[in-house]
């Protein structure tokens, strides 16, 4: 077994864990590693507001939206940093694989990194799935701030996402005129995964509604933007 603060990669039995500099060390470095996701965080969910309410496609859109994408590639980066070296609960692993592969995948459907879903998106796509697959079994087991029912729905919604993305190749030509609404819908999942996980964490004695309540937020933004997608495409093509 392991220390509950004591990194993986670091055996329960070695000597070496028992040196107070060695301890101090992780510890300084878990907190900052802490401070940073939490600090890129609060960022992204300011920087994200921006493409989120502006004219899509403008420059203001543009340019908000890769702050909080970079923005985003910190917060994922600790949060991807923190599962691997701390043990950590599934939900909370599933909620860092989610937003990372929807961050991923929505940023791979922007016209500039290529015209089709190419061998790298079903890659992608099979890896979420394969994650789904072995995070299942510890869905079981969640904590106080992460319980298992948000692990199971983070599942359910990656799966479907997952699933989409691998069929694809499918049906390349219809998904061309979609992707502008592939990347949208994405991009928002992500915002709102890190608004639950925030909220989440800070608002602990308001679970398990202070992760719920981002995610319905999320959803319902989700379907506004699809209604708008769907009712802008209709009208063009009358004017057409």
């Amino acid at each position: 077994m392991f220390h509950p603060s004591q990194p993986r990669f670091i055996p329960s039995g070695w000597r070496g864990w028992r040196y107070p500099s060695i301890v101090l060390a992780m510890q300084t470095l878990h907190h900052l590693n802490t401070l940073s996701h939490i600090g890129a965080g609060g960022l992204a969910l300011l920087l994200g507001l921006l493409p989120l309410l502006s004219h899509k496609g403008r420059r203001l859109h543009r340019l908000s939206g890769w702050m909080f994408v970079a923005a985003g590639l910190v917060v994922l980066i600790c949060a991807i940093i923190g599962v691997v070296v701390y043990p950590r609960p599934g939900p909370l692993v599933m909620v860092t694989l989610s937003a990372s592969y929807q961050y991923l995948s929505g940023l791979r459907a922007l016209p500039r990194f290529h015209t089709a879903p190419s061998l790298l998106d079903t890659l992608l796509a099979l890896a979420a799935l394969t994650g789904c697959g072995l995070l299942l079994s510890r869905m079981a087991s969640g904590e106080a701030s992460w319980s298992p029912a948000i692990g199971y729905s983070t599942l359910g919604f990656l799966a479907v996402v997952a699933l989409y993305d691998f069929s694809r190749t499918l049906w390349v030509t219809a998904w061309r005129r979609i992707r502008a609404i592939d990347h949208g819908l994405k991009i928002t999942a992500t915002y709102f995964a890190f608004a639950s996980a925030g909220l989440g964490n800070l608002a602990r004695d308001w679970q398990p509604w202070s992760q719920i309540g981002p995610s319905l937020l999320g959803l319902i933004v989700m379907l506004l933007l699809l209604s708008r997608y769907i009712r802008d495409n209709r009208r063009r093509g009358t004017e057409d």
